[in-house]
């Protein structure tokens, strides 16, 4: 029996934290970070509905930290706060409103 793979939407974007001027479309993420972040993501099946979204992803494997920037995949805004990337850094003058 085939593996059912879990697609996730192209537009989601994230950036690593700290640095949103960085920020890329989830295909273009680590191979690691891409597993972890559908591992967060399916995490989130049969949870609570109450529990409390992430404020960021830490890869399992290599130890990088991402924000989501971006996302229309009802999965990821259900696991994870979305974080205002470059666009909204540059219309705030370079500070990020608070998430």
């Amino acid at each position: 029996m085939a593996r059912k793979r879990v697609a996730l939407r192209p537009d989601t974007t994230l950036a690593p934290a700290g640095r949103p001027e960085d920020e890329v479309y989830v295909r273009g993420l680590p191979v690691c970070c891409l597993g972890s972040l559908k591992e967060e993501v399916l995490a989130r099946r049969g949870g609570s509905p109450d529990e409390r979204r992430l404020l960021k992803l830490e890869c399992g494997f290599c130890g990088r930290e991402w924000v989501v920037t971006s996302s229309l995949d009802d999965r990821v805004l259900g696991r994870f706060v979305t974080h205002g990337g470059p666009r909204v850094a540059a219309q705030t003058g370079g500070k990020h409103p608070a998430a």
